[in-house]
């Protein structure tokens, strides 16, 4: 399976998975380009949460991920008032998110060293 497949998989495993949580989802359909701001927006009680799905082979993830667009559209969901978006990288079976300001502040983020997500945002 290639990477695009791996990703396309993930994006739909994370909308079902926030569906069962009782959250409005929104998968944000790629425009003509392929490019979009993020993948999901999940509403949950009036909270939104902004969220982009990578799938990783390597347990080390980088900021360098992230396309120019998808960092600036992070910058100003934040800057509007609502809190860090969440970047959820799929590694060896398991589910781990990052707060984009932690991972623009860092640069890189050792998966190992946070607990994998444990099925409650």
């Amino acid at each position: 399976m290639n990477n695009k497949q791996l990703g396309t998989e993930f994006e739909q495993e994370m909308c079902r998975l926030l569906k069962d949580q009782g959250m409005w989802v929104h998968f944000m359909t790629p425009d003509a380009t392929g490019s979009q701001p993020f993948d999901i927006i999940a509403v949950k009680n009036t909270c939104a949460v902004a969220i982009d799905c990578k799938t990783s082979a390597k347990p080390i993830f980088s900021l360098d991920r992230l396309e120019w667009n998808q960092k600036l559209a992070f910058a100003l969901w934040r800057k509007a008032g609502n809190g860090e978006g969440l970047i959820a990288v799929k590694y060896d079976a398991q589910i781990y998110f990052i707060e984009f300001g932690e991972l623009e502040t860092a640069k890189k983020i050792d998966l190992r060293e946070i607990e994998p997500w444990g099925g409650e945002l």
